[in-house]
């Protein structure tokens, strides 16, 4: 099990689950190491190819992988994923397409695979090229400042009033512009973060209850809940066998 981990996106390589309908902020490519992935949409809508791209707020569920995938979770305000929706045509919709890459998938299993080198081979196996983009669009600096709080302090974020504040906008100004800019309310927006603040702890070697309480959840089965409803999965997939887990950072 592999988890490559950026400041905007991380890639876990490795067994899947079969996953209830959920929600994500981040936009996800799914990749099947062999054979195909099988997704449900909310509408009944079944997706099913070695790749299924799913955009930010999509409601899915999937069916457990008979090998190994590898699954990109990417935040879709970032300037390093609206540079390559620029360049894909239908990142606006879920869809499935057939893309596969072998020797990508073995370098991915390295514990030697460094970030950048894993930064190439996302392009290989999900068929869609990083590098080759025009900069992203320009994004309100009220809101921008707001991310930045954010990401950098979700635990310490407490009502909109408070950060609308530190932003000098009204609430309700807030939440208009960040919902148009970033693309879901801010509270959806805090507990992703939260999540990933959680998620870095308990790789760094924190429990999972200290790492609860000290990204801001009430406890561990705040969280868990949290991971469930934006991932699908529990945390502790991820952790209850730490030292198969191979993290890259």
């Amino acid at each position: 099990m592999h988890l490559y981990v950026w400041n905007d996106r991380f890639l876990y390589v490795g067994p899947s689950k079969a996953t209830s309908l959920h929600r994500n902020h981040a936009a996800v490519w799914l990749n099947a190491s062999e054979g195909k992935m099988q997704v449900t949409l909310a509408d009944g809508t079944a997706l099913t190819n070695s790749v299924v791209y799913l955009p930010s707020g999509t409601e899915y569920a999937t069916a457990e992988a008979a090998a190994p995938i590898a699954a990109l979770f990417w935040e879709p305000e970032s300037a390093g994923f609206l540079r390559v929706a620029e360049k894909f045509p239908d990142h606006a919709r879920a869809f499935a397409c057939p893309h596969a890459d072998p020797q990508s998938w073995v370098m991915l299993g390295n514990r030697d695979t460094t970030l950048a080198e894993a930064e190439k081979l996302i392009s290989r196996i999900f068929g869609f090229d990083i590098s080759s983009s025009n900069a992203a669009g320009s994004m309100d600096s009220r809101i921008s400042a707001a991310l930045t709080f954010l990401r950098e302090s979700p635990h310490q974020y407490d009502s909109i009033e408070s950060l609308a504040d530190k932003v000098h906008l009204s609430p309700s100004r807030l939440a208009h512009l960040f919902k148009g800019e970033v693309g879901v309310p801010i509270r959806r927006y805090v507990l992703w973060m939260k999540m990933r603040r959680a998620l870095d702890l308990a790789i760094a070697g924190d429990s999972l209850t200290t790492a609860a309480l000290s990204a801001g959840f009430a406890d561990s089965a705040h969280l868990s809940r949290t991971v469930r409803s934006m991932m699908g999965i529990a945390p502790e997939f991820l952790f209850r066998h730490r030292e198969r887990l191979v993290i890259h950072i």
